[in-house]
């Protein structure tokens, strides 16, 4: 979501809401006497008996022109009025997802990240796993049953869970209808090669194909990319592997050369180099048919900031070729507190923003899929419906990229993509540079 990535729509960047130090939540802990592995230290019943207010350490991405931002200042008011004489959370906010997880590398390398993580779908477990707090004896059976089992399955190595989930990542396409049958296209693609037979089709009546990108991981990019390998078992397998270290397959090489064939002919000129800030908006003025997102991204198709009135009418859900869907959990909030009493509050923290009511109200506000599988809600938008429905018809279903993958791989992908774009390097080459990105860990 981005990951997740989240990835939030943009068309106009707006200045960031300065949100200042801010109060924070609780939920009682059900263990005594656990250690964590940040310190060894203890965590044992009972509200602060200082009488002091602890301050929660949260940096967050879910500012400015974030999908996420209304409803995690709506979340943070809720937990300021209930728990003010408790905790207080001192908010860093940081635009941007890769900017986000660029800074926590860097506290990570000094030993200083904060209490509370939540990278947006990104996987910092497995390379920020020694100074994260193993939550595993703080997770009853009741709340463990509640979530999808894939949510505990990403969130989780070795039979320890290092991450709480709230969401889960379904994701297709999205397409303009108005536009498809402009060129004459009367349903989405079954078949790959359909998809560039459509693509040849817009072209012929003067509208570019696709929205994609290269900079922050290229998401927009890379979803199309995973959709492609997972045409058929050994693809989706890979697409299903956690942390791999070869990219060297043919299914991968296969893909990489249709990414190379669309980005050659089929998407717009700030594609290379682009952000996906620039495909969304693409998207959203009608200068493309398509793009590759989850359903978060439907709230902004009725959003007349970014816009035009009964943009949403216009916009049909799709799965990818071959009946493909991202349908998988995603990495949730981590912990690093390093003190009995950081541990507490920052557990009773993310308890909150994990909870049932958090979580139907990010359905709500965002179209983020709820991890827990009896949250739902009869207030959201008939889009988003619809992508979840794709999603439980799908025939290969996969996790994406960003939750798997090695982060310096995560990373490569926005050096190479523009290389390979520009044919300065082959899909064989393409799929090299990335597996030599993963034997470095």
């Amino acid at each position: 979501m981005k990951k997740v990535l989240k990835k939030v729509a943009g068309v106009l960047l707006i200045g960031v809401m300065a949100m200042g130090m801010l109060s924070g939540c609780g939920a009682k802990n059900k263990e005594t006497g656990n250690k964590s592995n940040t310190g060894n230290t203890q965590v044992t019943d009972g509200v602060n008996e200082s009488g002091k207010i602890i301050e929660i350490n949260f940096p967050t991405s879910w500012v400015g022109v974030s999908s996420s931002t209304e409803w995690f200042n709506n979340r943070l008011k809720a937990f300021n009025e209930q728990y003010s004489d408790k905790y207080k959370v001192v908010v860093e906010e940081i635009a941007g997802d890769q900017a986000y997880v660029d800074k926590l590398k860097v506290l990570y390398s000094s030993k200083s990240l904060p209490d509370v993580i939540s990278a947006g779908g990104y996987n910092l477990i497995d390379s920020m796993r020694d100074q994260l707090v193993d939550l595993t004896s703080f997770v009853d059976q009741e709340w463990k049953d509640s979530v999808s089992e894939v949510c505990w399955d990403v969130n989780s190595r070795d039979g320890s869970i290092y991450g709480i989930p709230y969401s889960r990542q379904v994701i297709g396409y999205f397409y303009n209808k108005d536009l498809f049958e402009k060129a004459g296209i009367k349903e989405p693609a079954k078949t790959w090669d359909e998809f560039f037979e459509q693509c040849d089709k817009l072209l012929a009546a003067g509208i570019t194909p696709v929205s994609m990108d290269t900079a922050d991981s290229g998401w927009l990019t890379s979803l199309l990319l995973g959709a492609m390998i997972a045409s058929n078992d050994e693809g989706e397998k890979f697409m299903n592997t956690s942390l791999p270290k070869n990219y060297n397959t043919q299914e991968f090489i296969d893909a990489a050369g249709m990414i190379q064939k669309l980005f050659q002919k089929y998407t717009t000129q700030d594609a290379i180099g682009g952000k996906y800030e620039n495909g969304a908006s693409n998207f959203f003025m009608e200068q493309t048919a398509i793009i590759a997102n989850g359903p978060w991204m439907v709230s902004d198709f009725y959003d007349t900031f970014m816009v035009e009135e009964g943009f949403a009418d216009k916009i049909g859900t799709a799965m990818f070729p071959g009946d493909v869907m991202y349908n998988s959990g995603k990495i949730g909030f981590n912990i690093a507190a390093k003190s009995e009493e950081q541990l507490k509050a920052s557990l009773e923290f993310v308890k909150f923003m994990t909870s049932a009511d958090s979580q139907q109200k990010m359905l709500e506000m965002t179209g983020d899929i709820p991890a827990d599988v009896n949250v739902t809600s009869d207030n959201i938008y008939p889009l988003i419906n619809e992508v979840v429905e794709n999603g439980n018809h799908a025939a290969r279903n996969i996790n994406d990229f960003q939750s798997l993958w090695y982060a310096n791989v995560v990373d490569e992908i926005s050096i190479q993509y523009p290389l390979l774009a520009q044919g300065q390097i082959t899909p064989e080459e393409f799929a090299t540079a990335l597996t030599k990105a993963a034997e470095k860990n």
